[in-house]
């Protein structure tokens, strides 16, 4: 016999004693596993709102906050080897002594001097005993003693507090770090960030809290946090910028940060081991023998003078080619970030280059001519300086007002950036000399006022000739750069190839640039002078050099695909998250996209969305915005003229190559990947209108071969071949109700591009957000104005407000727009279709008929438009007879009847729509259209 439940006996149902305490610890430290584990995916949610945009990509303020970050750690070093280094006037803790002053030994004697008179490094510890009480860090030779030879500046010591802040700072920064890490798709970007960090971490939070930090230690660590500043400011300004992370920065970052870091490490470990202390000027001895004199008087000085710096000659050097990788670098800068378009743009480039080189030849006059290092400003140098200044600023100044004016700069964000970097440049050149302290003095001898002006004159008489010639030479160099990366400022000449130079693809251009180059005293006169001339041909391959007729292929750009937002869409457009994901997914895998499902489906609307966001907009002179795609639709008519291009008389009657639309967008796509960094799309609506064959017959063999198959020759460009860029897709639409034609286009055609389907929204998303579509196409035609502010607001996956009070929108005050909305889509009701044709019962308009709801959308719109004059019961009637009608062409008997057994149970028998449906249905051939 079994045994039932209650007979089972209690021992075997309490848990023993001991086990149960046993199970305690454990049960324990689950449940706090799961606290923290929940406590952290929180506070990782709350990161990812604030340092993620909608797209799931970083935003500025995690780079921002880790630049921050590293700015707070350089000043709190700076701040605690200010507090540490005594200046020039501070005085000892155990016996009030500047640190230039004599030491007199407690039982009187001989004379101390703790400060060196030779300009050598500093020993805290003879100056203030008191200091480091018992520790002696400067006794290297264990002998209980801070003797004078031991000179190692003044150790830095962290106290507890500023230890434990400087762990907190870089614990922050790190968790940022790391988030921002695995947020980043080239991991390469952010390694350098972290090696500078570990470098001063160690340095300052571990090695400080237990021991002495002394200059060499101190300067390794600052140069590592400078380290941090630059890497930081990577992610920062490409954030800011709108550019992608796919690239790791370039030669040019690391030879900035190893030149600012060779200045830095210079000037900081030089300040470190001060203050230095010097005997000058000439003393004569007092007869008074009691009289007790100092050490520069015992060695004929009269004197003793101090100062924070003191440059050895090898320490000045260090300066100067830190100074000079700094020049290449920004050099190196300007050759791969700015390519320069005119004779103007060529002065203002010049007057900043000139500038800053004439500030560095200042430094490096300084350095070369000083015989122990020491480094002054003089009257010369000085008006130098603030001349050299001036031209780079009004460069500056100049370059931005002549750039700002056009659509494709991108503004006055960058400039600052560029600006800031010149500046930043400037300030390391006068730095080193400026510390010297000295002020600047008109002379008074007459003969040294004549030297200053004549130096003065000669500078700027060299600047003139510099600017004005050197500026020739510039054009001509920045017009053959063939840089790896694209103009950060604006894009490439007209008629251009992209990274090559420029071409003229006009008279008019021609003359420009000759006038540009020759000054406006020249007048130019031109003649046709065919009769005299050799044929075109002959002259163009005389002229045509190598590197015009090489072709030019590069390596494709990463496109920021994933930056694409679903819900961006959805707010313009009722589609499924699939089906965008889909598109995105064959744009990524390099295929041209053929959109097709019935019309009003909304085909043209999605590529036009989703163009608007892989490609962006152009932003014009007067600031009004263009999107930066084009679209164009096919006719019967189409041949490889339309479609690749072909020669066409002029006005002139001569003849030019015209691009047809794929080369030209595909031209378009090249200039915008190389100014702007985003691709440009092509939207052939209407595909299969052409003749596929004779239209597209080429451009299938392009698209298989795109780097060894130019899309135009030589010829064709009158340069060099022009092959489709990588980044460049095609997207076409077509209708399914085109059922002769469809299909009928060719495997050339379907396997070059991915065929997606474009089927009817969601029934109850396009019900309920229908009069947002209907408002955002009254305010686009101008019947509607900015939405009140009082007005309720809804979007994807919630219902309309306004449905519940019987009102379409916040203008609909009578309700009269929501019942015709009602009837509307009653009549266009999308039911069981039916399996034979003897079947003769209601069925709404989608049961035959998959109308898209753009179709929709036009007859809300006219709906509301004429509601007011006609009343709504007119109105969609109209609106039904007008839009939807039309679109029955092709229906059979059976199906008529049953629509117009649809419109009399939702109208009525005499309602024009039933009649209509009636009088069609009874016809003998069935038309909509009598």
């Amino acid at each position: 016999m079994d045994e039932s439940p209650e007979e089972i006996p209690d021992e075997l149902e309490a848990p023993d004693s001991g086990d149960e305490i046993s199970s305690m610890p454990s049960t324990a430290l689950a449940q706090y596993s799961t606290i923290f584990f929940s406590r952290l995916s929180e506070y990782r949610q709350r990161m990812d709102k604030i340092f993620l945009d909608g797209s799931g990509s970083p935003n500025y303020l995690a780079p921002a906050f880790l630049f921050m970050t590293a700015i707070l750690l350089f000043f709190s070093i700076i701040f605690l080897v200010v507090t540490t280094v005594p200046t020039i006037n501070t005085e000892s803790s155990a016996e009030g002594l500047e640190p230039m002053e004599p030491v007199y030994p407690l039982g009187g004697g001989n004379l101390t001097i703790p400060a060196s008179i030779s300009g050598e490094p500093f020993n805290c510890e003879l100056w203030d005993s008191g200091k480091y009480g018992d520790d002696r860090p400067t006794d290297t030779n264990d002998n209980g003693w801070a003797d004078e030879d031991e000179r190692y500046g003044c150790p830095l010591k962290s106290t507890l507090s500023i230890t434990i802040s400087l762990a907190l700072i870089n614990i922050i920064f790190l968790v940022i770090a790391f988030y921002l890490a695995n947020h980043i798709p080239n991991k390469s970007i952010m390694n350098p960030v972290f090696i500078f960090w570990g470098t001063q971490f160690v340095i300052f939070v571990v090695h400080g809290k237990f021991d002495y930090i002394f200059a060499n230690e101190a300067t390794v660590g600052l140069v590592a946090i400078l380290g941090l500043i630059v890497a930081t400011s990577v992610p920062l300004f490409r954030t800011i910028l709108g550019r992608g992370f796919s690239n790791p920065p370039g030669r040019v970052f690391y030879l900035v940060i190893l030149a600012a870091a060779v200045l830095i490490a210079a000037v900081f470990h030089n300040y470190a081991l001060g203050p230095y202390a010097f005997c000058v000027g000439e003393y004569i001895p007092n007869a008074d023998e009691s009289y007790v004199e100092d050490e520069c008087e015992l060695l004929g000085y009269s004197l003793i003078v101090a100062e924070s710096l003191q440059f050895s000659l090898a320490e000045a050097n260090v300066q100067l080619v830190a100074a000079t990788l700094l020049l290449l670098a920004a050099g190196m800068w300007v050759q791969g970030n700015i390519r320069i378009r005119d004779l103007d743009e060529a002065r203002f480039v010049t007057m900043i280059v000139s500038g800053l080189v004439l500030q560095y030849l200042i430094l490096a006059f300084n350095i070369l001519t000083s015989e122990d290092g020491s480094l002054s400003l003089g009257e010369e140098d000085t008006i130098l300086t603030v001349m050299a200044l001036g031209v780079a600023v009004v460069g500056i100044y100049s370059f931005y007002r002549k750039r700002r004016g056009e659509g494709r700069s991108v503004g006055i964000a960058y400039f600052g950036i560029f600006a800031a970097g010149i500046f930043a440049l400037f300030a390391l050149f006068i730095a080193p000399v400026a510390l010297s302290g000295r002020e600047f003095v008109w002379p008074a001898n007459q003969g040294a006022q004549i030297r200053l002006v004549t130096a003065l004159v000669v500078t700027l008489l060299g600047l003139w000739l510099s600017v004005k010639f050197t500026s020739v030479k510039m054009r001509e160099f920045g017009a053959g750069l063939g840089s790896d990366v694209p103009d950060s400022f604006t894009p490439s000449p007209t008629g251009g190839t992209p990274g090559g130079e420029p071409g003229w693809k006009s008279v008019e251009d021609a003359m420009e640039y000759i006038l540009e180059q020759a000054g406006d005293e020249y007048q130019i006169e031109l003649s046709h002078t065919a009769e005299q001339s050799p044929d075109y041909e002959i002259v163009e391959k005389a002229m045509m050099s190598d590197a015009d007729r090489s072709a030019s292929i590069r390596q494709a750009i990463e496109v920021d695909y994933d930056s694409v937002s679903y819900e961006r869409i959805s707010e313009f457009y009722s589609t499924s998250r699939d089906t965008v994901d889909e598109v995105i997914t064959q744009l990524k895998s390099g295929r041209n996209i053929m959109l097709y499902g019935e019309p009003g489906t909304g085909k043209t609307a999605l590529s036009n969305l989703l163009l608007n966001e892989i490609c962006g907009e152009i932003e014009q002179p007067n600031g009004d915005r263009i999107p930066n795609y084009s679209i164009v639709t096919a006719n019967a008519e189409w041949s490889n003229f339309d479609v690749i291009g072909g020669i066409s008389p002029d006005d002139k009657g001569g003849y030019y190559f015209k691009e047809g639309c794929v080369a030209e967008a595909a031209q378009f796509c090249e200039r915008s990947i190389q100014e702007r960094n985003r691709p440009h799309y092509l939207v052939i609506d209407e595909f299969n209108r052409a003749n596929i064959d004779e239209a597209f017959g080429k451009l299938f063999t392009v698209f298989e071969y795109r780097d060894k198959q130019p899309l135009l020759t030589n010829k064709e460009t009158g340069a060099a071949p022009f092959f489709m860029p990588p980044e460049f897709r095609v997207i076409g639409t077509m209708n399914t109700q085109d059922k002769n034609t469809l299909f009928n286009v060719g495997m050339a055609l379907m396997r070059r591009f991915a065929f997606i389907e474009i089927d009817l929204p969601d029934r109850d998303d396009e019900y309920n957000r229908m009069p947002i579509f209907c408002y955002t196409k009254l305010k686009k035609h101008g019947s509607m104005g900015e939405r009140p502010p009082d007005a309720l607001e809804w979007g994807l996956g919630a219902k309309c407000p306004y449905f519940a009070q019987g009102k379409f929108d916040y203008y609909d005050k009578s309700g009269d727009i929501f019942k015709a909305y009602q009837k509307l889509m009653d009549f266009l009701e999308e039911q069981e279709a039916p399996t034979t044709r003897a079947v003769e019962e209601p069925l709404g308009v989608r049961t035959f008929r998959k109308l898209g709801p753009a179709l929709i959308i036009d007859s809300m719109v006219t709906i509301v438009n004429s509601i007011e004059k006609a009343g709504w019961e007119k109105a969609v009637n109209k609106v039904i007879l007008s839009n939807i009608l039309p679109s029955l062409e092709g229906l059979e008997r059976n199906e008529i009847r049953c629509l117009a057994l649809k419109a009399t149970q939702v109208f009525g028998t005499q309602a024009p729509v039933t009649q209509n449906l009636e009088r069609i249905a009874e016809s003998p051939g069935l038309s909509v259209f009598g």
